[in-house]
């Protein structure tokens, strides 16, 4: 199963990785990695757009990624808490950063929290794996999410098997 441990960096990377393929988010991660050694909030503040730029962040992920460090940094986010929270309260609570909506606070569900039921429907490497699979071409995403229910309680699990599905017919490696 894939994971990642939960904290600040971690969600740097995944915002990274929105609307972007793995390798270019993965190459913008490295980047701020070289520049800051450990990608800490101060960290990613003491950085401006256009150094963020640089590092291959796109000025709208830059306002993100300043976003999710001033309320690292006022205790507005506690990152701690997290993990001791219900789905959706871990989805209500990252949600309130700018730029991290449903996609975003799933994949941290899934990926760093383990949590076992849990679909992304706004991942499109997932709904498209889901209609490859099923020879379902025309599949609304809202049609995929009621077949989804079919895994519970264990969607989590469901989704990997997509995805990875996906990355071996597309033959992508990071």
């Amino acid at each position: 199963m894939y994971s990642r441990p939960f904290g600040f960096e971690t969600l740097v990377h995944i915002i990274l990785e929105q609307q972007v393929s793995l390798a270019s988010a993965k190459a913008a991660l490295t980047r701020l990695q070289t520049r800051l050694g450990t990608i800490t909030p101060t960290g990613i503040k003491s950085l401006d757009a256009e150094a963020l730029r640089s590092c291959a962040v796109s000025r709208q992920k830059a306002k993100y990624l300043h976003h999710l460090s001033d309320m690292v940094i006022s205790g507005s986010l506690d990152l701690e808490s997290i993990p001791l929270q219900t789905n959706d309260e871990v989805m209500q609570t990252l949600m309130e950063v700018k730029g991290i909506g449903p996609w975003t606070a799933e994949v941290v569900l899934m990926l760093c929290l383990q949590r076992s039921d849990v679909f992304p429907l706004g991942d499109i490497a997932l709904v498209n794996s889901v209609r490859h699979i099923h020879e379902k071409p025309g599949w609304a995403a809202e049609e995929i999410g009621r077949f989804a229910e079919g895994y519970s309680p264990y969607r989590t699990i469901a989704a990997f098997c997509y995805w990875h599905a996906y990355i071996k017919r597309k033959k992508i490696t990071f």
